[in-house]
């Protein structure tokens, strides 16, 4: 019996791909893949960065929260992680904000090789990009694959590259859909992702193409463009 995972260890990467471990790290390291860890009632502030007038960079914290999931290591910390087989970490990427980082009173993380995960959409969206799909080459694409924070979508073999707030309204949509309520009022949907303008068009008129992603019943509601 197959299971369905979430995430994958990397020797389970390394066998479905066929590839040596160094390719994989390199892969990493060069921001290609996002390797991630699993965590447990971890207590951890979530947020964005803002620049000051003379660009310095600072946290802007959005909430304070206990965290249990997969957080995702920056390629530079792979890189130290790979040459000293372990490091302390206390800020990590996540696909909704800027970072996610440990408190002030909080022990660093400790991570060794063996707690290295690659997540299933982040596997997905590189094997759509480089060819590759269960060890076969050129083999037909998905329905829709979604890279971290949806600024990269793939939808029936067509790629979009996507803003803050399209990205939001795909996500939403994405979510509806596999809750089995693929049709949402477009209005509430862009208003929840922030968006000024309530016209779907409008929010997606930079792409030409954007209704092989979204479709409309023309009663203002929309979908993504799946089966």
């Amino acid at each position: 019996m197959d299971i369905e995972k979430a995430y994958f260890s990397l020797p389970e990467v390394l066998n479905r791909w066929s590839i040596a471990e160094d390719d994989l790290i390199y892969l990493a390291e060069n921001n290609n893949v996002r390797l991630s860890i699993r965590v447990f009632n971890l207590f951890l502030e979530f947020g964005d960065y803002d620049a000051d007038i003379d660009g310095a960079l600072f946290r802007v914290p959005h909430e304070r929260k206990s965290f249990s999931g997969l957080l995702d290591l920056h390629a530079c910390d792979v890189f130290h992680l790979f040459r000293a087989g372990e490091i302390h970490l206390s800020e990590f990427r996540y696909d909704r904000c800027g970072y996610a980082c440990l408190q002030d009173a909080q022990i660093p993380q400790y991570v060794v090789i063996g707690d290295l995960l690659l997540r299933r959409a982040e596997r997905d969206i590189y094997e759509v990009k480089s060819g590759f799909h269960a060890g076969i080459r050129n083999a037909p694409e998905r329905t829709f694959i979604a890279s971290h924070g949806y600024k990269e979508v793939r939808c029936n073999g067509h790629l979009f590259q996507l803003g803050p707030i399209q990205a939001e309204v795909v996500r939403a949509l994405h979510a509806a859909a596999e809750a089995g309520q693929p049709f949402q009022n477009g209005k509430l949907i862009l208003g929840a992702a922030g968006s000024k303008s309530l016209k779907m068009a409008d929010v997606f008129k930079s792409k030409e193409n954007w209704r092989e992603l979204i479709r409309s019943d023309r009663r203002g509601n929309y979908c993504l463009n799946v089966d």
